[in-house]
């Protein structure tokens, strides 16, 4: 890309080919006392453009330490033309209204992984749920319990009006970060692209001047003079090039995220489904006198269907752990992008 560097080469072969410039002048004859239209010291007489005329097109001219006129077009980077004498003279492309969110992209969580353990405290009572007081009976399994049929202990007739089960121990091991891994600052871009061409302009009868003629500007293009960094435009005396446009070479961008994470696992749960024989029943082999869903939520209760019925036998059922979900933590934005590296076009307004 052409940029700023093409300027400053162009003003360093003017400089080095004026040894009058060290005394002060740009200008191989200057005179010292002399004085423009509005009493300013003009040695060189940059500023004589009263009796200036033109035989074709308008007289313009622009302020000492501004670059020649070139034509700029400037808007979407997808519409940029071409300059009106081929891509050899493009000699400037820069970039404005930058657009830079302060976002990054969300952190993810894997759901979270865990295992459950059968409770091995079981009890009855002589009394029905949640009605305290009566007689209790342990009805406990082995520890650990995989919830095969189980008849290490039984209760005696009478003792179990009710059973109530410990609930299920459940094991979790957190969340995995789910894509991305770490949170990406949101891509930045530029709104409007600008491109300056060489034009070859005829020079004028005073220095930086020429007489403009009438199908010089292409459509779409304006006629403006440039200069490194963010000027305000000449005000001088007969100035045309007041119309001012910034564009910008770079970006010093701070913006980042901060590490993604995950926080604690919410909403798991283990489930399992009880079943009950009654006293005669050591091998879980007839029919069950009480069905118990058992969760690792809280612990559970039945009344027992025939209050008083002996209790013989017990197995649970598949144990299946229900992951829930872990909240994502992290992938906040901070710092900011901000343009950098500014020059300046300062052009014939309704030009566009």
């Amino acid at each position: 890309m052409i940029a700023r560097s093409s300027w400053v080469g162009v003003l360093l072969v003017v400089l080095t080919g004026c040894n009058e410039y060290m005394d002060g002048y740009d200008c191989l004859n200057p005179e010292k006392g002399h004085r423009d239209a509005q009493n300013n010291p003009d040695p060189c007489h940059h500023n004589d453009v009263g009796d200036a005329k033109c035989d074709v097109g308008d007289f313009v001219h622009w302020a000492i330490q501004w670059e020649d006129p070139t034509l700029l077009w400037f808007g979407p980077a997808d519409q940029v033309p071409e300059c009106p004498r081929g891509s050899m003279t493009i000699a400037y492309e820069a970039q404005t209204d930058l657009v830079a969110l302060s976002a990054c992209e969300a952190c993810t969580c894997e759901p979270p992984t865990g295992s459950c353990a059968l409770p091995s405290t079981l009890t009855a009572s002589t009394m029905a749920c949640n009605i305290p007081g009566g007689v209790s009976t342990s009805f406990n399994a082995p520890v650990p319990w995989n919830g095969s049929c189980d008849s290490a202990t039984q209760t005696p007739g009478g003792a179990s009006q009710s059973l109530t089960v410990d609930p299920i121990t459940m094991t979790e091991n957190g969340c995995a970060l789910g894509p991305p891994v770490a949170a990406k600052v949101v891509s930045l871009y530029w709104d409007t692209f600008a491109r300056a061409c060489d034009i070859g302009l005829p020079m004028g009868q005073v220095k930086r001047s020429i007489c403009l003629p009438d199908d010089l500007i292409s459509p779409g293009f304006a006629l403006c003079i440039f200069h490194e960094g963010d000027e305000n435009c000449p005000d001088e005396s007969g100035n045309v090039f007041t119309e001012k446009h910034v564009f910008y070479n770079g970006v010093q961008d701070d913006r980042q995220c901060s590490a993604c994470s995950c926080g604690a696992p919410t909403g798991s749960v283990c489930k399992a489904h009880l079943s009950i024989y009654d006293g005669n029943d050591l091998t879980c082999s007839g029919p069950t006198i009480a069905q118990l869903p058992i969760t690792s939520a809280k612990d559970a209760c039945i009344d027992i269907t025939l209050p008083g019925q002996a209790l013989g036998s017990k197995s649970v059922g598949p144990t299946a752990y229900i992951p829930g979900t872990c909240p994502p933590m992290g992938g906040d934005a901070s710092g900011s992008a901000i343009p950098i590296e500014p020059d300046t076009f300062c052009c014939r307004p309704n030009m566009f």
